[in-house]
């Protein structure tokens, strides 16, 4: 019969194992409401509209996986038009999504279902993240640390940014799936050392169920750095860690004299756990051959994943020769860091290939790169894209949780000193300093700093609420004490004299006793305060994230859904095997939004593809070389707006190899207010493809018209961001061919109504030769179109001041056919100008 001790112990740990349990639970429920404040803004029309670039090619790629599902869409002839492009994401986010879908949809899912079950994805992964999340600062720190760090990971605006409803793209499943990895290998490298698990004890393992535990939890992170590799290509690196840590962590065991017998079987099994997972997944996604690419699914990942096992091995190798025989521990990083260069430069010699993937991906993770200097979001975090010092990322990501997760760093860093360095509070330390370089290096990478931020926020927060007893005032507030006791003396009860540090015990639990049942409401106040600090702002950004979530605006959303209703359809968009008719040129942020909602190929896409040949495109100054890459590329439709022609010029000069100062004379004047940079405009910006099709409507271009332009903004509409799109027709045009006066100047005039009913007048112009011949090449016919844009008159031609001819009439199959239309001004007329 058990003692009555320990049932009441058991009691304990069940109600409070019940009580976390709750507490969780209800973090989950707030972390589910947050993300879901979106629902309602993006649902407002009928539709759903998702919050991101990325997100609208995930869906293309979702709305094919139901209908093949299992398979995914890994080449697409609608991206990178007219060429293709194969895509290098992995499909396991995908497949969640196309598999929600199918569950919501009964087997059957229409596209709202599809778009639904999509939107709702990453709300679902990043509610369940929470958990891993608790269980990484309830091993590192405690329970009340896991709770709290869960909260604040809830409601943490780096995340809900990317895990919020209408958010669908791949980043939230990463967090998820590297945290819990990581929160596996915590638990299990912490369960090994606590129970001595060592290699002679694996003879036993199947008899102590003690040991099963740990080799199990290794295990398990393999499994999800599996699944990691299965979503992100960049998965290889938070692998690599596991090899760092285990380097690192036998270092300071060497140090400490300890055994690392744990590290090396919890490191070597989830390592051959992640291997033995990858083998299948990559074998049914790799393309034939033995091929290497670590931008793609391939057998690289497998390799790497095995190179990291034998470097394991070796590593413990050479650990158990150094121990063995008792040389200095310094030897051992210093040995292995000059294997690793060594190795590196083997690699260098003996595989090109294998070296530009490792440069590439130092590359990359550091921010450097051809394209990624222009991608706002791939900027340092206190960076802006003019090199700027800026503090609105890092407090639109975390609010001021980055500085108390700051102080908690510093102060965790502190009690890990000498035998106080446990192994999960190393692990923790590394992870977090490698994510805040990622951080530091690129601000879309706050993301995966949320996790460490969200737990050091939490343990420097109960730092400082028990530092003010915060926890017992709130009991006094909420259950006054009406009564004050004195605790006796039990050695004065009994008739024996005290020891001093008797007495010293008994007066100051008479004196905790007889402390004032009346709660100190400065420390209440100071505690409510510090609280405050952390989450206000952040709920704060969340719910203004909710009010604004949608990256695309309503004028984007016009002219796709009218490029899809009002253009000719392209073939193969559900099966794209084959190359479709035409293309759409515009920049590459809105390449995936033409291929989703307008249905069309894209040139550029934000897979950076094309990007090269639309730069050159909009920056050229001759019609001739506009036309050259448009036939080239076979585009039917080009697409502008504002941001391309004010904000994003800059980018679009820079991929082009070009300065932006070739454009603007860019200055820096003084203000009363302090210095503020000033960019004029030169003749070369007036020039380019862009401003003669955004700012005046193709006037003195003959093979673009304008087709649509997006209703004008009203102030009812809080998604409008004052943006205007454009979209042009690439025709053959008509020619007016003529003579009159050699050497005269003839301008082709024709007033146009747009679909919104804005009026301008199109202009065009040839100088005559020594005989007097003309051509001017128009694309507008005078067939009345309706509502969309038309003419509101008939060409007319002027040589001159008092020589014009007016009435010109051309048709529709005029402007298709490329037909020259005879148009003599009398030389008379010309000659008297």
């Amino acid at each position: 019969m058990e003692k009555p001790e320990k049932i009441n112990q058991n009691r304990n740990a069940r109600n409070g194992f019940s009580k976390n349990l709750l507490v969780l639970g209800a973090v989950l429920l707030a972390g589910f409401i947050i993300r879901m404040l979106t629902y309602a803004p993006l649902t407002a029309d009928g539709g759903i509209t998702f919050t991101g670039y990325d997100d609208y090619y995930h869906m293309r790629r979702i709305l094919y996986t139901v209908s093949s599902f299992p398979h995914s869409l890994n080449f697409d002839t609608y991206l990178n038009y007219p060429y293709g492009f194969e895509i290098g994401w992995p499909p396991f986010f995908d497949l969640l999504g196309a598999f929600l879908a199918i569950i919501i949809g009964g087997g059957q899912p229409d596209t709202h279902t599809v778009e639904f079950a999509v939107a709702l994805l990453p709300v679902l992964l990043g509610v369940l993240t929470v958990i891993p999340v608790y269980v990484v600062a309830a091993s590192v720190f405690d329970k009340k640390t896991g709770l709290l760090g869960a909260l604040i990971f809830a409601v943490l605006p780096a995340h809900l940014y990317i895990s919020r409803f209408g958010a669908a793209d791949h980043h939230v499943a990463e967090v998820l799936l590297s945290t819990a990895a990581y929160a596996l290998f915590i638990l299990a490298i912490k369960l090994a050392g606590e129970r001595n698990l060592t290699l002679s004890s694996l003879k036993n393992i199947s008899s102590d169920k003690n040991l099963i535990n740990p080799v199990g939890l290794a295990a398990a992170s393999g499994i999800f750095f599996s699944l990691l590799i299965f979503t992100w290509v960049g998965a290889p690196v938070f692998i690599s860690f596991i090899g760092l840590y285990a380097l690192v962590q036998r270092t300071i065991d060497l140090k400490a004299g300890k055994e690392s017998d744990y590290l090396f079987i919890c490191s070597a099994i989830t390592l051959f756990a992640t291997l033995l997972f990858t083998i299948p997944l990559a074998a049914g996604e790799v393309r034939s051959g033995l091929e290497m690419s670590a931008i793609y699914l391939s057998w690289f990942q497998v390799v790497y994943v095995l190179i990291m096992l034998a470097g394991l091995f070796l590593l413990w190798g050479f650990s158990t020769y150094i121990s063995k025989k008792e040389m200095d521990w310094k030897y051992y990083p210093g040995v292995l860091i000059l294997v690793l260069v060594s190795g590196l430069l083997l690699v260098r010699i003996f595989s090109v290939e294998y070296y530009g993937f490792i440069v590439e991906g130092l590359r990359f993770f550091s921010g450097k790169g051809e394209y990624i200097g222009t991608i706002s979001e791939a900027m340092p975090l206190f960076l802006t894209l003019q090199g700027k010092l800026t503090f609105s990322s890092v407090l639109g990501s975390f609010g001021l949780t980055f500085l108390t997760a700051l102080a908690g760093l510093f102060l965790f860093s502190l009690e890990l000193k000498g035998e106080k360095a446990k192994p999960e509070g190393v692990f923790f330390l590394l992870w977090t300093l490698f994510y805040t370089y990622l951080a530091l290096s690129q601000r879309r990478f706050t993301y995966l700093f949320a996790v460490n931020v969200s737990i050091l926020s939490a343990y420097i927060l109960w730092v400082l609420l028990e530092s003010l007893d915060f926890e017992r005032e709130v009991k006094k507030l909420i259950k006054p004490e009406n009564k004050k006791e004195k605790v006796p003396d039990s050695s004065l009860k009994k008739g024996k004299k005290a020891s001093s540090k008797t007495k010293f015990k008994n007066r100051h639990a008479t004196e905790s006793k007889n402390t004032s049942a009346e709660p100190d409401y400065f420390k209440l106040v100071s505690g409510v305060a510090l609280i405050g600090l952390i989450f206000v702002p952040s709920i704060w950004y969340g719910v203004s994230f909710a009010k604004d979530p949608a990256s695309i605006d309503p004028e984007w959303k016009d002219a796709l859904n009218w490029l899809e209703a009002s253009t000719p359809a392209t073939s193969y968009y559900l099966e794209p095997t084959e190359t479709p008719e035409y293309g759409v040129l515009s920049w590459w942020d809105y390449g995936n939004w033409i291929v989703y909602i307008g249905k069309r190929p894209a040139v550029s896409n934000n897979f950076q593809t094309g990007v090269e040949d639309s730069a050159n495109f909009f920056i050229s100054n001759s019609e001739e070389e506009a036309k050259t890459i448009i036939d080239k590329l076979n585009v039917k439709y080009v697409i502008t707006d504002t941001q391309m022609a004010k904000g994003k010029f800059g980018s679009i000069v820079e991929l082009a190899g070009k300065e932006i100062e070739d454009y603007y004379n860019v200055s820096t004047v003084q203000e009363k207010t302090g210095f503020r940079t000033v960019a004029t405009a030169k003749q070369a910006y007036m020039d380019t493809e862009i401003y003669k099709l955004y700012e005046i409507d193709g006037i003195g271009l003959g093979n673009l018209r304008l087709v649509h332009e997006s209703t004008p903004n009203t102030t009812e509409d809080k998604n409008s961001s004052g943006n205007t799109v454009k979209v042009f027709e690439y025709v053959k045009g008509a020619t007016l061919s003529g003579t009159t006066a050699p050497n005269a100047t003839v301008i082709a005039k024709l007033e146009v109504s747009s679909n919104t009913g804005r009026e301008f007048l199109y202009q065009n112009g040839d100088v005559a030769d020594e005989k007097g011949s003309f051509e001017i090449t128009v694309p507008y016919s005078t067939e009345n179109a309706g509502n969309g844009v038309h003419a509101t008159s008939a060409y007319s031609l002027t040589a001159g001041e008092n020589s014009t001819i007016e009435g010109i009439q051309v048709t529709e199959n005029d402007i298709q056919k490329g037909t020259i239309i005879e148009a003599n001004i009398p030389q008379s007329e010309a000659e008297n100008e």
